[in-house]
């Protein structure tokens, strides 16, 4: 994968952490593809300690610049491993609804189309 830089804050993510980040990234190429020169991602990962709550906050950020179209993404949780899953589960769903925006503005063309073409015919 390349153009992905990670910066961490307050903690060091080590091999393991990196690999787990990079496998949860890897899941989300079947909506981006990573290898494109033109996409770059930023990832950023902190440790925050808060007086409210007691102990350690993690908190994961993600921005993914594509071609037209910047995504950006983040979790916080207790563990440095689940503000990765929940980042990784918020920007998902942010790619996938704007596929899905995008494949349901191309059928309704299609269907109004269809539908102007069936007028032209019938008349």
């Amino acid at each position: 994968m390349k153009n992905i830089k990670i910066n961490e804050i307050g903690v060091e993510l080590g091999e393991k952490g990196k690999e787990y980040l990079m496998k949860k990234l890897d899941s989300l190429r079947k909506f981006i593809d990573f290898d494109d020169e033109e996409v770059t991602t930023d990832i950023r990962i902190s440790k925050e300690t808060r007086s409210s709550r007691s102990g350690n906050i993690y908190k994961s950020e993600i921005s993914i610049m594509t071609v037209g179209k910047k995504y950006g993404a983040q979790g916080e949780a207790e563990e440095l491993y689940a503000s990765i899953d929940a980042m990784k589960d918020a920007v998902s769903k942010k790619i996938a609804s704007h596929r899905g925006k995008k494949q349901s503005l191309f059928k309704r063309g299609g269907m109004k189309i269809k539908k102007m073409l069936r007028r032209d015919i019938i008349n």
